[in-house]
């Protein structure tokens, strides 16, 4: 029998410290490994655990294009910023999950656990 799978997640676990402030540079490629094309996509990563989002980030709050810091675009380069405020939430494992999103296209690009250590 054959499998169709779509799921294009992949699972990446990330690990930071408590009250330090962390950068995660990713570069986001189709199933060819060619750039993915970031345009007019709504970039979304979350911090959460039981349903409770703890921090969440965009274009508009700590996702950028890693070359130029503008809006993510063709190159499929993207940075994310967690500040110390940001991981400043009590230490322990959560989960995360990075969504692209444009009109009702909708992909998990990423997820996995996200441990903050001990400061």
């Amino acid at each position: 029998m054959a499998t169709i799978n779509t799921d294009i997640a992949q699972k990446i676990d990330i690990i930071v410290r408590e009250n330090n402030s962390s950068t995660i540079n990713l570069v986001i490629t189709d199933s060819s490994g060619s750039p993915f094309n970031l345009e007019g996509y709504s970039i979304t990563h979350i911090i959460y655990i039981d349903n409770v989002t703890h921090i969440s980030k965009s274009e508009d709050s700590g996702i950028t294009e890693t070359t130029t810091g503008n809006a993510p675009g063709a190159s499929g380069k993207i940075t994310i910023t967690f500040d110390t405020t940001d991981l400043s939430i009590l230490p322990g494992s959560y989960k995360h999950k990075l969504t692209l999103s444009k009109e009702s296209d909708v992909k998990t690009w990423m997820y996995g656990k996200f441990k903050i250590n001990n400061d």
